[in-house]
């Protein structure tokens, strides 16, 4: 524990705090000569001092965040990230350190030497997974040995994106046209109507069709009276049509974004509405929402099913962000954390 910071100093409390070889001396604990590291500004690095020279020393190299993304901890270090002398790192109250991109909010590379102590009362916040299933990124990403976090604050992955709505069953519907011909000479195409004598022939491509008595009337064996062509003095003419049906498929609607996680500065959303399909298509499914802090995102909902085909399954969300990946680490935690800590 750091040397008393008031009253009675003695030298064993250099010896407890920085070590030491008996017989003991002042000597031993210039700043900077090997026991002592340069954060202990009150202590000279050669020359007389006295015991109040070391009010406060402590045995590390304590540096605080203010701000940032991204950060890889080892800069704010310097030299000191592969001394062997212990290390802490604080951020306070208010300070929030944030991921962006595919990076976490604070990096802790594998090439530090002696240990450090991370003291959280801010926010540690990994960034929130992109719509349609991106993953959320993780807070702290460790690679070294010998870290311990103390967290008074909030420590959080950042929840992962909801997954893409499912597109709808495909549709179909029977479209009925009908084409009518009219024709005086070979092949003859005519609906005629004799009035004297109450009936009705029909004349297709040459053949006649249908005679029907007592009747002008449309359709008839599946045969429909157009436009009226002309007459004579007993006869009505008309063009003559037939119908023809053909299947048509149309394509189901397409799934609705999913919405983002929760991450560094950006809230959670929810999914968007799909897309409505063609006649007798589904419409597409619901995005799934995007998640909270630490949480996997929704999957998106399945498409509506058409009368040609069923709807398709939603995308799964992204996974959660961690609190901590990769290195194990000695966690202390009294503040608020989510995401799972390695």
């Amino acid at each position: 524990m750091p040397v008393p910071s008031s009253g009675e100093i003695k030298i064993s409390d250099l010896v407890a705090e920085f070590g030491g070889d008996p017989p003991h001396a002042l000597s031993e604990y210039y700043r900077d000569g090997g026991r002592v590291p340069g954060n202990n500004t009150g202590i000279p690095t050669s020359g007389a001092f006295g015991l109040g020279n070391a009010y406060g020393a402590v045995n590390e190299i304590a540096v605080a965040a203010t701000s940032g993304t991204n950060v890889d901890i080892s800069s704010l270090f310097g030299a000191n990230w592969t001394s062997t002398i212990p290390k802490r790192l604080t951020i306070g109250s208010g300070v929030t350190i944030g991921g962006t991109g595919a990076s976490a909010a604070i990096i802790i590379p594998s090439n530090m030497a002696g240990t450090l102590e991370i003291d959280n009362a801010g926010s540690i916040l990994g960034f929130g997974g992109a719509a349609n299933g991106g993953a959320g990124g993780n807070a702290i990403s460790n690679s070294a040995s010998g870290v311990t976090i103390n967290n008074t604050g909030l420590l959080a992955g950042g929840g992962g994106g909801g997954g893409l709505g499912g597109t709808g069953g495909g549709g179909s519907y029977t479209n009925t046209v009908i084409n009518y011909y009219y024709s005086t000479s070979q092949p003859l195409y005519q609906w005629l109507h004799y009035w004297e004598e109450g009936n009705s022939r029909g004349h297709w491509n040459g053949t006649q069709v249908f005679f029907r008595s007592g009747s002008n009337s449309s359709p008839y064996l599946g045969y429909y009276k157009g436009s009226f062509q002309g007459s004579t003095s007993s006869t009505e003419k008309y063009k003559i049509g037939r119908a023809t049906s053909s299947t048509v498929n149309t394509n189901g609607g397409s799934g609705g974004s999913g919405g983002v996680g929760q991450g560094y500065n950006q809230t959670n959303t929810s999914g968007a509405s799909g897309a409505a399909g063609g006649t007798n298509a589904g419409t597409g499914g619901t995005g799934g929402t995007g998640a909270t802090y630490g949480t996997a995102g929704s999957t998106g909902a399945t498409g509506a099913n058409g009368n040609r085909t069923n709807g398709s399954g939603g995308s799964s969300g992204g996974a959660a962000g961690a609190a901590v990946t990769g290195t194990s680490v000695s966690m202390n935690n009294t503040g608020t954390l989510y995401g799972a800590v390695a």
